[in-house]
């Protein structure tokens, strides 16, 4: 998915963040979230709808 500047789809697009990268994400304006991509040490703003957060679940 694409990175960009701005939490908007009409901002400069300045990465891509692809499943196999190592990011942080944090809750941001609307449905987009701020990430910083580990892999490649760019940061800005993807729409929320592709990113999942993990879950644990303990079943006993």
């Amino acid at each position: 998915m694409t990175i960009r500047a701005k939490a908007s789809a009409k901002a400069t697009a300045v990465g891509i963040l692809y499943p196999s990268h190592d990011f942080t994400a944090h809750p941001a304006a609307g449905h987009w979230v701020a990430v910083t991509d580990h892999s490649t040490g760019v940061s800005g703003f993807v729409s929320g709808t592709y990113v999942y957060r993990g879950t644990r679940i303990c079943l006993d």
